[in-house]
Order: structure tokens, then sequence, then C-alpha cells
């Protein structure tokens, strides 16, 4: 897969300090690196203070530094716009876990990737009112969705669809064939439909793994970034090890990070342990789970892989270079 390319996201922090921020050092870009902000490697904080973005933001290889300057220069200023758009964004708008002051919270899961000028949502949440109450908050217009994923028909993860297209959302929407009859027949009449199959491109470097089997049978998004997968899964109903096992395969590439609910809420103590060995023998670098992944297990994933453990919930902005 081409590695060459990058992702954009919303410029967070430009748009905070534009005119008060300029780039004064570029520094190489080595090995596995990415942007580390707030207070996990890949999260990156949205409502910190302003005086909080004019200090220098600090990668694992000081990817960029930004400070204040009374004057701007244009190649500098160009070099640090093209720098951002070669991020990826993921945006947790719905998760039953807080982390995000003025965002509700809710039992479901949704997350908003961009790249460059291309977005996908990813699962809606239970509640249309939440999942756009959240999407207003974050600045994200219904009209702005391009594609929804769906990852399986269960309504925590489709509820909020109705009402995003009520609100003037005009997306396609993927989902898996194993969706009911009475389901396709709701939101064909509304949106173009289309039934996945392994690999199928959604946008440049954003796919599906296509549906998994299981009870129910589910897709994961898979994006393609330089530092490798990122997998993101709705509740992993397949089981989580056996859908991140199954994008490896398909697209013969590391694991670089793994999000979104895990179903193991009434797993024990051993069969997390279990999915924890798997994910090491699969090569898992980064893990975020949240949602149905329940607190147990979750302490368990945080204990086991430390500082690439990543806390999420709704408002968690990860960004990675691609």
């Amino acid at each position: 897969m081409n590695t060459n390319h990058k992702l954009s996201p919303r410029a967070v922090v430009m748009s905070k300090a534009i005119g008060l921020l300029i780039l004064v050092g570029l520094s190489a870009c080595q090995g596995r690196n990415l942007l580390a902000t707030a207070e996990n490697p890949l999260t990156k904080a949205t409502d910190l203070p302003l005086e909080e973005y004019l200090n220098p933001i600090q990668a694992e290889s000081n990817l960029l530094t930004i400070t204040p300057s009374s004057q701007v220069d244009p190649v500098q200023t160009a070099a640090l716009t093209e720098k951002w758009v070669e991020m990826i964004t993921i945006t947790v708008l719905y998760d039953n876990y807080p982390y995000q002051e003025g965002l509700e919270t809710g039992w479901g899961f949704s997350a908003f990737v961009t790249y460059k000028d291309q977005n996908v949502l990813f699962d809606t949440g239970a509640s249309g009112l939440i999942l756009l109450e959240n999407m207003a908050e974050m600045n994200i217009k219904p009209g702005d969705i391009q594609n929804v994923v769906l990852s399986h028909e269960h309504n925590d993860h489709t509820g909020g669809l109705q009402s995003l297209l009520t609100a003037g959302a005009d997306p396609i929407i993927y989902l898996p064939p194993s969706f009911s009859s009475s389901f396709k027949k709701q939101f064909d009449a509304q949106a173009e439909v289309i039934e996945v199959f392994p690999g199928l491109p959604i946008g440049e470097r954003i796919s599906t793994s296509g549906e998994i089997g299981g009870f129910p049978p589910e897709q994961a998004l898979v994006i393609d970034t330089s530092q490798g997968l990122v997998v993101i899964t709705g509740c992993a109903h397949p089981g989580v090890d056996k859908m991140v096992l199954a994008a490896k395969r398909h697209f013969k590439e590391d694991i670089y990070l793994v999000l979104g609910g895990f179903h193991l809420g009434n797993a024990s103590s051993t069969q997390v342990d279990q999915i924890i060995t798997e994910f090491r023998r699969i090569g898992v670098d980064h893990v975020a789970p949240c949602h149905c992944t329940g607190d147990r297990a979750i302490a368990q994933f945080k204990e086991a892989f430390e500082d690439h453990f990543i806390q999420v919930g709704t408002g968690t902005v990860i960004e990675i270079e691609s």
C-alpha cells in the first residue's frame, strides 16, 4: 500500500492560534513517530486555553515546534500548513465514557475520520440527538458527512442515522450484506447504500475490512498510515482479535492502533489476558478500548500496554502522521 500520501485533520491548533503562531523548526521524522499531545501519546487536547497552544508541541522526535513570533514567514507558514495536511484525525463523537467537557455521553459508539478533503463517520451511536449535539460542539455539520460506515445492525451503532439524514446529511452508506432487508429498504430510499466486501475502498487510504462472520457479523474501518494500520471496531462481536487478524492478513500491514469497542464486558480476566496475548502475537502497537470493552478489561489493557494504551471517550481527538 502507498504510504507516501498524507492525511488531513481539522487543524485545531492552527485555527485557535492563527496569526499568533509560526513554525520555527521542523525536525526530521524518524522511525515510527507520532504527534504527542495531551496525556496520551496520540490524543490531542481540544479545549486548552490559548496560552497553552503558544507553548511548543512536542512529539517523540520533536516532530514540529510552534512558538509565537511577531513576523510571519510565508514559507514557514506554508510548511506548517502542509504538515497539518499530512495528519489523519479520528474524533470520538459518541461513547459511554466521557473525555471532553461539554459533550454528552450515551451507550453506543461513533467516530469521525478525516483525511485531506474527505471524511467518514463510523457508526452513529444510539441517539440522534446526542450525536448531533456532539457534532455541533465539535463544529461538524451534518452536510459535511460524506460517508457513513456502519459496523453492525445494533441500535447503539445505527440509532443516530435517521436523525443525521433528517438534519441534512447526504452520505453514501456502507453496510455489511447481513443487514436486514427492512433496514436496507428504509435507508436506500434516502441515500445511496452500498454493501461492502473485504478491502472495499471508502476513500483514499480508508477501507472496510468487509463483513467478518460472528453473532452478529460485523465490519471494521481500516486506515492505512505510515505507522501501520489503524483498525476501528464498533463492538467486535466476532472477536476483536479475529477482526484485527483479518485486517492484517488482508492488507498485509502491521497494526499500529486498535480503537473502539472490544466486547469484553462479560469476559473473565483470563479471557482478556488471552486477547492481550493474541494482540502481542499479531503485533498490535497501540490500543484504545472503549464502549463495550468493560472497565475491568480496559484496566487490563492499560496495565499491559502501559504508555501504548490510550484512554478515550466522547470528545477524544487522535492525530497520527500518515
